[in-house]
């Protein structure tokens, strides 16, 4: 039977390869479709194929879901789409669901029934969802590996931290680099703590620890040891929600290489802001990825951060007219480049899309700081393009479905590196993937 790290190998060896074929689909800007004529950059059968399709259809395709449709499709199109689905990690919660314990003891942040949503306060859905589901993980972590203490980079205003510390009792800290998020953490805190005093004893009270906050930029192991923690938490786990670009394989790092650091639990996020290549550190990480052909471009990165699962069910439901968007953007980008090329890519206001929108009104209001006059023949020209929309919707819909392969490789190339410095990791898909579309966790223990 193969190693777990001989079968990442495969998965990243054989997705490279995958990735290496497609680099053309990948690159492609939707903002060029007209200019650089990216419909005729499809392979003959495909352009036969998807110009009669209905984008429906290819929503419920690429989604593997079952589907009234009739066509045949080609045989290098599928390949891909079984390729992807092979090689890609699953996006569905398929980890153990956690066993809730009963707490009986009403004088405490856990068992008080008045207390149950006091920290759902100042939380939108979807953090909700995440923190919710993240501190489930992170307790059972930290019970697992004996750990009683978590710092949380990139903490924000500290909604993570206040139910580890205030709720689960583990010793939490927060590091968050922006002084104005930290200062209102600490109101939040305060805000808690007085709301629990009207419903605990004074002796729970006197028992809390709430949730310590630092100021700090990170960006090398060192600061780490400069923090001014208590006992307490000589030893604690690192965890990261979203950490943005490179944090993320810093956390990573500092776990290798901190005896102290006893457990990682990070869900990353903005893959294109990584530094890549011999002189970055973001991608790649481990050593088996660098010695292949690994290069991600900043587009494949950027696109492996969108949400496919949202898009396809749009697609499936019909409802893809307002990604008429694309096509009017991509119409007036040749406008502008017929009319000066150095405007190529340049910016323009970003329009929301609404039916009763015209392509003058989009054009008028994106442009409106170029002060560009657009002549009769420019708008012919436009109009003339955007008959084509679903074409835009079609090629930009085939790029997306790489998507997730591109997020597989930087997941996996964490994965690997953590295993080849002979610690335990593991990837599941932790989040509902159409609230959270960044929805794997890294979990690793010493």
């Amino acid at each position: 039977m193969n190693s777990q790290k001989e079968i990442v190998q495969s998965t990243l060896s054989m997705s490279l390869k995958v990735i290496r074929m497609y680099d053309w689909l990948l690159d492609l800007y939707v903002l060029d479709f007209f200019v650089d004529k990216h419909w005729d950059k499809l392979p003959q059968c495909w352009r036969d194929t998807f110009e009669h399709m209905d984008p429906q259809h290819l929503g419920y395709i690429l989604s593997n879901k079952p589907s009234n449709f009739n066509m045949v499709l080609p045989l290098s199109f599928l390949a891909l789409i079984k390729s992807i689905e092979a090689l890609t990690l699953p996006r569905e919660n398929r980890s153990k669901t956690r066993v809730k314990r009963e707490i009986n003891d009403v004088d405490s942040f856990k068992g008080n029934p008045k207390l149950k949503n006091l920290f759902l306060k100042h939380v939108k859905l979807k953090k909700r969802h995440e923190i919710s589901l993240m501190a489930d993980i992170v307790v059972d972590t930290a019970l697992e590996t004996g750990c009683k203490a978590v710092i949380d980079f990139g903490s924000g205003l500290g909604h993570l931290v206040r139910v580890l510390a205030y709720r689960e009792e583990l010793y939490a800290a927060g590091i968050e680099c922006q002084t104005q998020l930290t200062e209102e953490a600490r109101k939040l805190d305060l805000e808690l703590e007085y709301t629990a005093k009207k419903h605990l004893s004074a002796d729970a009270i006197s028992k809390l620890h709430g949730p310590l906050h630092f100021n700090v930029t990170l960006s090398s192991n060192q600061q780490l040891l400069e923090l001014p923690l208590p006992e307490e938490m000589k030893n604690y786990g690192l965890i990261g929600l979203h950490p943005c670009g490179d944090l993320g394989p810093l956390l990573l790092k500092h776990f290798v290489e901190t005896d102290h650091i006893k457990f990682l639990c990070v869900v990353g996020c903005c893959y294109m802001k990584l530094s890549c290549g011999d002189k970055g550190h973001g991608y790649p990480m481990s050593d088996f990825v660098k010695q292949l052909d690994s290069h991600l471009s900043f587009v494949s990165r950027e696109i492996a951060c969108h949400s496919i699962d949202v898009y396809c069910e749009r697609l499936r439901r019909g409802n893809y007219i307002d990604l008429k968007v694309h096509a009017f953007r991509a119409a007036l980008e040749r406008i502008l480049v017929e009319h000066n090329p150095k405007l190529r890519h340049a910016k323009v206001r970003s329009i929301k899309h609404s039916d009763s929108m015209t392509f003058e009104k989009y054009c008028t209001l994106a442009v409106e700081r170029l002060h560009l006059p657009l002549s009769a023949e420019a708008w012919a020209r436009g109009h003339a393009d955007l008959r084509q929309w679903r074409r835009v919707v079609v090629v930009y819909t085939l790029r997306l479905a790489l998507a997730p392969l591109v997020e597989t490789v930087v997941l996996l190339d964490r994965l690997l590196y953590v295993l080849e410095k002979g610690f335990s990791c593991e990837i599941w898909p932790v989040f509902d993937p159409k609230l959270s579309p960044r929805n794997h966790i890294i979990i690793a223990k010493r």
